[in-house]
């Protein structure tokens, strides 16, 4: 085997091993709306308090994103990825053994803040090592993959809690990102390139040059508007069971049907831009989506929920823009650029739980959905001015926008 050959197997076992750990600590977050019922009984807590303690770890695991480029100066985007997932999931092993809300709520912010290296380092080194005509797809399994935790694990989350208490499933969903974590850091490595460090990641200059780039402002205000809806997924268990009466096993499955179509949506629309132009597939999505959500306003009958919920989690326009953003900057930028997009979206969804939650404590979920699907019709302006940065004849796929 050639040394190239050796390298080649090393760079996508270290891709398979970053995907599998994004999936792992999707897994472990995935279940917890359907612990929530249980924990508020537990804690005492309301709608808005579980807004307040979403909106704080989604803060701690985002505003940090912005600044994890500064360790890619010391360590590679593997030893970040794998110790910030071991932190992560430490800390929730932990606060399963809480005693009280307060010290649940510490715990829960501090493994956020480990879980920060996760989306900028990794999407960074998958757009990287990608083909650029295969970007989309890889970038589209980073999102479609996790998503497939997010489907089974409130089924499994439903199985495990009847059995052993809520305290007892979010450790057990936990311990598998913390063998996989230890795993990564110490069992796998990747190509010279790609363990290299460099001080290029966080630069305040050629952040300020990148965002007069005009795709790179654009996504960053779609990324800004669309932040506002972040999270509030989260809820539909509690409307589903509080709201409409409906059984905790209903509650999951329907649940589960709309992240199983945030499985099959990434790749599918990865693989579509890698092959058409993107701008108008980001557009579409992100309207039907604003209709989707305002329909559950006036479908409430589980037979026609369930296609619609899949609609819903089927039509995300994420890794679309994901993969315009990484065709229009250079390649040393990614992971600055990367956590400036991350961070915009983590921070200002720290946000958005709780004005998701007040708004559903005092005026109910019918408002709540109208005011998700206002912000999503809003965000399509920005991606008004999107340009393809890119040609589709083979030869000129990967030419980075200068503007």
């Amino acid at each position: 085997m050639t040394q190239q050959e050796t390298s080649d197997k090393g760079s996508y076992r270290m891709l398979g091993m970053v995907i599998f750990l994004h999936t792992l600590n999707h897994m472990a977050s995935g279940g917890l709306p359907i612990l929530y019922p249980d924990m508020m009984d537990e804690f005492g807590i309301t709608y808005a308090q579980l807004g307040v303690l979403r909106s704080a770890t989604t803060f701690a695991a985002g505003f940090p994103q912005m600044f994890v480029g500064f360790f890619r100066r010391y360590f590679s985007s593997r030893v970040l990825v794998g110790a910030g997932n071991l932190i992560n999931a430490g800390f929730n092993i932990l606060a399963s053994f809480s005693q009280g809300f307060i010290q649940f709520f510490s715990l829960r912010v501090l493994g956020g803040v480990g879980s920060s290296t996760q989306h900028p380092i990794g999407a960074s080194l998958i757009s990287s090592t990608a083909e650029p005509s295969q970007r989309g797809r890889m970038l589209g399994l980073n999102q479609a993959i996790p998503s497939l935790a997010f489907t089974f694990t409130p089924l499994l989350a439903a199985y495990l809690i009847t059995r052993m208490g809520w305290r007892m499933t979010f450790s057990i969903l936990s311990i598998p990102a913390l063998v996989v974590s230890l795993g990564l850091l110490f069992f796998v490595r990747g190509s010279e390139a790609e363990e290299a460090t460099t001080r290029d990641s966080l630069t305040w200059g050629k952040l300020k040059e990148a965002l007069r780039n005009r795709n790179v402002m654009s996504i960053s205000l779609v990324r800004t508007v669309m932040a506002f809806r972040m999270g509030v997924r989260a809820f539909l268990p509690l409307y589903f069971i509080d709201i409409l009466g409906m059984a905790p096993e209903t509650s999951s499955l329907l649940y589960s049907i709309m992240l199983f179509g945030g499985v099959l949506g990434p790749f599918f629309w990865g693989y579509l831009s890698d092959r058409t132009n993107r701008k108008p597939l980001i557009i579409g999505i992100t309207a039907a989506s604003g209709v989707g959500y305002l329909s559950l306003n006036y479908v409430t009958q589980v037979w026609l929920m369930a296609p619609l919920l899949f609609l819903i989690g089927f039509l995300v326009q994420t890794v679309i823009v994901q993969s315009v953003l990484s065709d229009s900057v250079e390649r040393s930028q990614l992971d600055q650029i990367f956590g400036f997009y991350f961070t915009i979206g983590f921070t200002l969804a720290s946000i958005s739980s709780v004005i998701f939650g007040y708004i559903i404590e005092w005026y109910g979920f019918n408002w709540g959905f109208t005011y998700i699907a206002a912000v999503t019709m809003v965000s399509i302006l920005p991606a008004l001015f999107i340009r393809e940065p890119r040609s589709l004849e083979p030869t000129t796929l990967s030419s980075p926008a200068s503007s």
